[in-house]
């Protein structure tokens, strides 16, 4: 409900100031009646910034920590920035910003980061007198924690006129990189009756997967103001291609695995940005 409201209010902000803008953008000569109109077509040295909303580019399919007691899982990466059944418009998913080095082409960076970490605490066995009656009680060990996302994509994008002036579609072309990265470490020992210890990790159990692929895109913006608009983009084609890295401790052997994704008219994000 609260992502429906904040949707809500931007779009309400973006309409009102529609207006205003628009008046404030006219130029009407001291020398003659001439009334020169709103140019929205972005030129050459400007700059968008835009918010990016739909489903999730961070690549985590497969990011399974080895577990400290049992087999080392086999899953392999996949590309789950693909989703056939959940694409939410609701959801940001990071900002996108565009250098238009000419009238006709701009540069793009698109992404965002997560990262995560909780340090480790060693656990405090509990105090008993005499008779195993606790005095004292146990603390459990706080696992070590580290988590990393990392999205961004690079490329360029072809923008075309129409007979609208605010309709603005665009080709391009996206480089995309994908991080991610799951760490544990349970710091936890025990001791039994016998005084026999029993560690539970040696060292950080971790799973890398790092991704890179090429996408084709296309596109359309639509000014709603001057310098306000939002737009819509999907990937004809995309092809992505993961690796991942299980280490379950140190010493002990790897587990690789890899993955390729090839996508078709399947990637859709809906943007709300800003012309300076």
């Amino acid at each position: 409900m609260k992502k429906y409201l904040i949707l809500c209010f931007i779009l309400a902000f973006t309409l009102t100031s529609v207006n205003a803008q628009d008046k404030d953008s006219n130029h009407v000569c001291k020398t003659d009646p001439c009334n020169h109109g709103v140019k929205y077509a972005p030129e050459k040295g400007d700059f968008t910034a835009a918010m990016v909303f739909g489903r999730g580019a961070y690549l985590n399919g497969g990011l399974t920590v080895p577990s400290s007691y049992y087999s080392v899982s086999g899953d392999a990466p996949y590309a789950n920035d693909v989703d056939a059944n959940n694409n939410s418009i609701t959801n940001m998913v990071g900002a996108e910003g565009r250098y238009y080095v000419s009238n006709r082409f701009a540069l793009s960076l698109t992404g965002g980061a997560i990262l995560r970490n909780t340090p480790s605490q060693l656990n405090i066995p509990a105090v008993t007198d005499v008779n195993g009656n606790v005095i004292i009680q146990a603390y459990d060990a706080v696992v070590a924690d580290e988590r990393a996302d990392v999205s961004f994509s690079v490329g360029g994008q072809w923008l075309f006129n129409t007979k609208n002036n605010r309709l603005f579609p665009y080709l391009g072309v996206a480089f995309p990189f994908d991080y991610a990265r799951r760490s544990l470490y349970d710091p936890t020992v025990t001791v039994d009756n016998s005084g026999n210890p029993t560690i539970t990790d040696l060292g950080a159990r971790h799973v890398d997967i790092t991704a890179f692929g090429i996408q084709a895109v296309a596109g359309v913006d639509y000014y709603v103001a001057k310098d306000v608009f939002f737009g819509f983009d999907i990937k004809p084609v995309s092809y992505t291609y993961a690796a991942s890295v299980k280490s379950p401790g140190p010493g002990l052997l790897n587990l690789e695995a890899e993955n390729n994704t090839v996508s078709f008219f399947a990637q859709f994000s809906f943007k709300l940005g800003f012309k300076f």
